[in-house]
């Protein structure tokens, strides 16, 4: 089983910089509309084309788990109910990616929580190993009792992971 890890990679950075910069509600609407549209996501990624910066989310990535119908699914659906509850707001607030691994988890889930001045979804990926060494990456940490009854904490994601 994978190393339970809560962090944000470049897709999922890429994916709120579209959300949240220019026009948030136009941007939601669009992407309504993409995801609604029964579209597989290789298309949608093309139909976006230069609007969104489509090299930072290759999909599928080579030999990734994070492709097939229910990674697509749940996705869809999830950012389908995270969209409706952006829009909801006034005016509307941008949608803000989070992925997790090691949950335990046989499938893929997505949580999607609506908060103040966003909506925050959590992508939990079955058996991948998580986390993102590259340098520019967020770093992301976790806190725990080790052992011995210690609290410790060890860096998941971002250089120096």
């Amino acid at each position: 089983m994978a190393e339970r890890k809560w962090f944000k990679g470049t897709a999922a950075q890429a994916i709120d910089d579209w959300y949240s910069t220019g026009d948030v509600e136009g941007n939601l609407r669009e992407a309504e509309r993409l995801l609604s549209g029964g579209q597989r996501y290789d298309a949608v990624i093309r139909d976006l084309g230069d609007r969104w910066n489509s090299a930072d989310f290759p999909y599928p990535l080579a030999g990734g788990a994070l492709a097939g119908d229910d990674f697509e699914d749940v996705t869809r659906s999830g950012y389908l109910k995270a969209i409706e509850l952006a829009l909801d707001h006034t005016p509307p607030v941008p949608i803000e990616t989070f992925w997790m691994t090691g949950a335990g988890n046989r499938r893929f889930e997505m949580h999607v929580s609506d908060q103040v001045g966003s909506v925050v979804v959590t992508v939990l990926a079955p058996d991948v190993e998580g986390g993102d060494r590259r340098e520019g990456m967020p770093e992301a940490w976790v806190v725990r009792f080790d052992g011995g009854g210690n609290v410790e904490r060890k860096q998941t994601s971002g250089p120096g992971s």
